[in-house]
């Protein structure tokens, strides 16, 4: 089992590492071709292999610019999307409805300035976001059944694991509540259980048993 996994991220390695490459590919064709079609031409043909050795690097460096600012347009693009959804306006939704769909919402418009708590509300493929905390995951009794989060993903969310006994004075709670297929985005989410070792939690999992290198020497004694 062992050589298995060791030879597939040996390979898995290899094909990142090529894929890497694969940028310089549509350049270096394009210096290629340019520097065979320039023999033909008296003025740099004059000059022997330096000429068309020359043409050919010029047009690989032209060609790797023209490429790297296409993908820098289109990451520009993808970051002016984030900041409209970070800076834009919710979606039309009544405050008082019970189930929210396909909606756009943020922190600020869920629990409006004074409040603190959001209770008993289904998200099904709704985008939330920030910037604010939020504590996912509460219910509001003990007869109450586990909130849902299923199928949901998170972009530039720091997920904490926190103590249930330890009240916020920031986080907007969402008590009773069902998320699935929902995106959050730019927000801290606050846990009582660490269930989904998928997001990215900023906090140890306080649940595991700490070794006695990691106590301190005080601790020891």
């Amino acid at each position: 089992m062992g050589r298995i996994t060791k030879f597939i991220d040996t390979w898995g390695s290899r094909i990142a590492n090529a894929a890497a490459l694969w940028p310089v590919v549509p350049a270096g064709i394009a210096g290629l071709i340019v520097g065979y079609l320039s023999t033909g031409v008296a003025i740099i043909a004059q000059y022997g292999a330096f000429g068309w050795i020359s043409a050919g690097l010029l047009a690989f460096l032209v060609t790797s610019s023209a490429l790297a600012l296409l993908a820098r347009t289109r990451l520009w693009r993808v970051e002016a999307k984030i900041r409209e959804r970070i800076m834009g306006d919710s979606s039309q939704f009544d405050p008082m409805g019970r189930v929210f769909q396909n909606k756009r919402l943020y922190l600020r418009d869920l629990a409006p300035l004074g409040r603190r708590e959001v209770i008993g509300k289904t998200f099904i493929n709704c985008e939330l976001i920030g910037p604010g905390t939020a504590i996912i995951g509460l219910r509001s009794s003990e007869q109450k059944p586990w909130p849902k989060m299923e199928n949901t993903n998170t972009f530039d969310v720091d997920c904490i694991e926190y103590d249930m006994t330890v009240r916020s004075m920031l986080a907007i709670a969402f008590l009773d509540c069902d998320f699935s297929g929902c995106n959050f985005y730019h927000m801290t989410l606050l846990f009582a259980r660490r269930e989904n070792e998928t997001l990215h939690w900023i906090t140890p999992n306080f649940n595991e048993p700490r070794l006695l290198a990691d106590e301190s020497p005080s601790e020891q004694e």
